[in-house]
């Protein structure tokens, strides 16, 4: 739909001023004809509205206003089905209302409160530890995967002794023993 377009309106824009002329200002006129058929693309509205290709996609975005062409599907979320709009869904997944309260529950933080010494970002909140809580889990990871590192490096300790304790059978070999059958030395570990 084609608004209605003033008979002097095309020429008050075109190219046919000075050289050295600074830009012509946006009236409200050339801003609601931008915003009616903007889905003519930022081409065509400039050829319309007699104005370079770049002042209109700055005009539009200035206005948050899209130049999308009916039937792009530029910026369409990935596997999003033709003639589907998911920006509701998203939106309502992106402004939780539980997220919003711990958002405003954490800026109602005291400006004052002691800040964790891991990071100096967020304010303690674990007492038993005296940190954040993302540096308290952080913690808590880094001591599991020491422990997953020392049970791993026994682990290999144990394949070791075994692979030792086979070779020594299959080749016959032995370490010297006392007359209590002890061994007199022990392999290196």
């Amino acid at each position: 739909m084609l608004l209605a377009i003033p008979a002097n309106f095309r020429g008050k824009h075109s190219s046919e001023s000075k050289e050295g002329d600074t830009a012509t200002p946006w009236t409200t006129t050339d801003l609601r004809l931008l915003k009616a058929e903007s889905s003519l693309g930022a081409v065509k509205l400039s050829e319309l509205l007699g104005r370079s290709v770049s002042s209109v996609e700055a005009a539009a975005h200035r206005q948050r206003i899209s130049l999308r062409r009916s039937g792009c599907r530029r910026g369409s979320v990935l596997g999003q089905p033709r003639g589907v709009s998911l920006l509701p869904a998203l939106r309502s997944d992106l402004i939780d209302p539980k997220i919003a309260e711990l958002v405003a529950q954490r800026m109602k933080v005291n400006q004052d409160a002691p800040l964790c010494p891991r990071c100096a970002a967020r304010t303690i909140r674990v007492e038993s530890t005296g940190l954040c809580v993302v540096c308290h889990r952080q913690v808590l990871a880094e001591a599991h995967r020491e422990v997953l590192a020392e049970i791993s490096s026994q682990q290999a300790l144990w394949a070791a002794r075994q692979d030792l304790q086979r070779a020594r059978r299959r080749l016959g070999v032995s370490y010297p023993h006392d007359e209590s059958g002890e061994p007199v030395a022990e392999p290196p570990s």
